[in-house]
């Protein structure tokens, strides 16, 4: 009998390794995303661009653009400058549609993009490897203003550069509050290329605020969303001593990231088969000591 008992160990422990290993497949993620945009394709940095798609694979959809001026693995849509690999969240609605309204005129370090063609893709949060992309031409402006910090902290020095139409000598340029009281105004002279120039100190709380260039005899003015951050504070988190003399260690810290991390390297599924093998062999073990 216990020799009948050994004979069956070795059969159960094979189908069970054999049942383990094909896990992968039958718990392969069923589903698909979709990503479209709404126009013709060719966008001015600036503009607003719709995006829409399905996610009939979880309940939140992660964006990402990538392209010219952008590291390769994709950041944000609303920061240029963000964690590579990462981007921003939108809910999937119950019927797997998903819906995302990206104002580029907000994009935190949107003065990296360039004329040029860019990628946007949209993945799974919880299952990264199933995504889809679009392809959208982005233009800058022929008539333009950029901040050279944007966002700033207080006392910053921020340089704005521009381009204005051609035959115009001068340009008027107002910082605003989102009611529309002028806090600043600069003049600055235009080349015969219609380029300007114009720098200040920033001295406004942190908020948003409205740059606008305009003169006479433009066709029409030039306008900037200009934000000034919350300053990052140094925060004391050791205080040691070192050859009698008392050393503080301080950590930096900024405010929280909305943008979603990139992805983990390792699937969930990888790790579900890794343990059961171990699990298998584990038992396989117990199995011979019990049965000798």
């Amino acid at each position: 009998m216990l020799t009948n008992r050994r004979k069956l160990v070795f059969p159960v422990v094979f189908v069970l390794i054999i049942l383990t290993c094909m896990y992968c497949p039958v718990a392969a993620v069923n589903g698909t995303v979709t990503i479209a945009y709404r126009g013709a394709g060719g966008n001015y940095i600036g503009d607003t661009v719709i995006f829409d798609g399905k996610n009939s694979v979880g309940n939140m959809t992660v964006i990402k653009i990538t392209g010219p001026g952008l590291p390769v693995e994709g950041v944000p849509l609303y920061d240029a400058t963000g964690i590579p690999g990462s981007g921003n969240t939108v809910a999937t609605e119950l019927n797997n549609n998903w819906f995302y309204s990206w104002d580029s005129n907000r994009m935190k370090g949107n003065n990296l993009l360039q004329t040029a063609r860019y990628t946007f893709t949209a993945f799974d949060r919880d299952h990264p490897e199933v995504s889809a992309t679009a392809s959208v031409m982005l233009k800058r402006p022929e008539f333009y203003i950029v901040p050279s910090r944007n966002p700033a902290a207080p006392q910053d020095y921020v340089l704005l550069t521009g381009k204005a139409e051609k035959g115009v000598s001068y340009v008027k340029i107002d910082v605003t509050d989102t009611s529309g009281k002028i806090l600043h105004t600069f003049m600055s002279p235009v080349s015969s290329s219609g380029y300007f120039d114009s720098g200040f100190h920033v001295d406004m709380p942190p908020g948003q605020y409205r740059i606008i260039v305009s003169n006479p005899s433009m066709k029409s003015g030039l306008d900037q969303i200009f934000t000034v951050a919350v300053p990052i504070t140094p925060q004391p988190v050791l205080t040691s001593s070192l050859n009698g003399t008392a050393t503080t260690l301080t950590e930096m810290t900024t405010p929280a990231s909305a943008p979603t991390p990139p992805p983990s390297s390792v699937p969930l599924s990888v790790v579900v088969v890794v343990a059961g093998c171990i699990g298998a062999i584990a038992l396989f073990h117990v199995m011979r000591r019990e049965h000798p």
